[in-house]
């Protein structure tokens, strides 16, 4: 195809003679406009925009370097009748933007993260960087109560008080008991220490503590993650919302019009809550942690299920030929095939698709700290979760018993729960904020036994956070036991 001779496409396509090519230096709603047009139309990407480019239609002037970002009213229109018309949203997942989000709290992170799987985010981390004195989210609510609002941001003023008296006594316990390693350095010796404490920590910084976050994400999954986030009961997740459409709004613009919250999730919402509201949680503080599995197929079903499924992929045998063979072999013959389909894995690899049709359920309570680092993984696992509460129970680490440092973690832990309580006799909405990186939460979590494998593979590692190390210690010995053949492989980096 000979486009150069009408219009330039060097500057917005990889190459003009294959097959497989890039498109870059247009508006986003652009290119989804180019890519959804496949399906209406015999020519190619190149041939549509070379067209498209020929007859203005596009609007896109070079800006910029080359960065084209003006937006046509064809553009426009296309996605007002396909994607908002007719809700063809599949068209929306080819536009994409970027967003960098700052001063959040964390617990506006966790709903942002959990808002869509489709998602890729990065946040700051408090296991490497220090949080600084003052960067807290106060809830507007409390501007209605001057002393519980006073109380507030005393608990908080304290929790950095905490948090550098345990950095401190960590600091100086750690460089006494850990080892040098052989060829370690001092300096890298006191990097690994400060590490630590920074780690340990941290558990008592509470989840109104700020925190950044970089964001990507195709028109699709922004929408309804806008759409999540407006149905949230947190004023500052609404807001929030309400920031990141004005934003994107000047990359997607079109695909974001008519955002609004969801009438189905809040009206769900208010009558589950007012059917249950007699019901509350026991005072009493659960044991915890613990995580460990609520569902869990058979053995047997489970190799048999395998099995079917490789039998089908492997010699093209219909569904009921490859259950009736999986139905003949003896346990040691399943087992024998479970361990055949893993054994070569190595521990960046991942396990054969067919795991995925085996499904199990957990349930977890966790530190927020632990809950943080696991909804990470929502793109495979499916959660749900309480809000943030205190009567779970919390978590102190290690060190912090081991340095001596428990009665001050505990003092101050105490001290949040009874801000929190009197807070929450007030608005409960607002006493959340009071929680910490200690304090358990509810979670259930449905994952393949596909996901799992990467999970306990990487998050048993050597070189993961103690906390969610011990949750995924727990299910793997219980899926060894449960399991024996289908778990022996999972845990490849030792």
């Amino acid at each position: 195809m000979n486009t150069k001779a009408s219009v330039d496409l060097t500057r917005y396509v990889s190459n003009l003679d294959q097959n497989v090519y890039t498109i870059y230096n247009l508006p986003e709603e652009v290119i989804a406009v180019i890519f959804a047009y496949v399906s209406r139309s015999s020519a190619s990407f190149r041939e549509n925009l070379a067209k498209l480019l020929a007859d203005e239609e596009l609007g896109v002037t070079g800006q910029s370097g080359g960065m084209a970002t003006a937006y046509s009213d064809k553009a426009a229109r296309f996605h007002e009748k396909w994607v908002v018309g007719y809700g063809h949203s599949s068209v929306a997942e080819h536009a994409v933007a970027h967003i960098g989000i700052e001063k959040i709290s964390r617990l506006a992170s966790a709903e942002l993260e959990l808002a869509n799987s489709f998602n890729s985010f990065t946040e700051y981390s408090q296991r490497y960087q220090r949080p600084k004195r003052g960067d807290i989210y106060i809830p507007a609510e409390l501007d209605d109560h001057p002393e519980l609002k006073a109380k507030f941001l005393a608990l908080n003023e304290k929790a950095f008080d905490v948090y550098e008296a345990l950095m401190k006594g960590l600091h100086e316990y750690l460089l006494q008991t850990l080892a040098k390693d052989e060829h370690e350095s001092d300096r890298s010796f006191r990097l690994r220490v400060e590490k630590i404490a920074f780690e340990d920590a941290r558990y008592v910084l509470t989840l109104a503590t700020l925190t950044n976050l970089g964001m990507t994400g195709n028109g699709r999954a922004l929408r309804d993650t806008l759409v999540r986030l407006l149905s949230s009961e947190h004023e500052e997740c609404r807001r929030l919302a309400r920031a990141m459409e004005r934003e994107i709004g000047k990359v997607i613009p079109t695909l974001l019009k008519y955002v609004q919250p969801n009438d189905y999730l809040l009206q769900t919402r208010e009558k589950l809550q007012r059917r249950w509201s007699h019901l509350r949680p026991s005072p009493n503080p659960v044991n915890g942690p613990h995580a460990r599995f609520t569902h869990l197929p058979g053995y047997r079903e489970a190799l048999e299920t395998l099995t079917v499924n490789l039998l089908i992929k492997e010699r093209c045998l219909s569904h009921e030929e490859a259950e009736h063979a999986a139905r003949q072999m003896d346990l040691r013959e399943l087992e024998t095939i479970g361990e055949e389909a893993l054994s070569s894995l190595r521990f960046f690899d991942n396990p054969v698709g067919e795991l995925e049709h085996l499904t199990c359920r957990m349930e977890m309570k966790i530190s927020e700290a632990n809950w943080h680092q696991l909804l990470r993984h929502n793109r495979r696992t499916h959660f749900s979760y309480g809000s943030p509460a205190i009567h779970l129970g919390y978590t102190i680490p290690p060190h912090v018993k081991e340095a001596g440092l428990t009665e001050l973690f505990q003092s101050y832990i105490e001290e949040a729960a009874h801000i929190h309580r009197e807070i929450e006799a007030w608005n409960p909405l607002a006493a959340r904020y009071c929680v910490t990186n200690a304090h358990h939460r509810q979670v259930t979590a449905t994952a393949s036994l596909w996901e799992l494998y990467h999970l306990i593979n990487l998050r048993t590692s050597p070189e993961a956070q103690w906390d969610i190390r011990e949750t995924f210690e727990q299910l793997h010995r219980e899926l060894k036991e449960k399991q024996p053949a289908l778990a022996k492989f999972a845990q490849r980096r030792l």
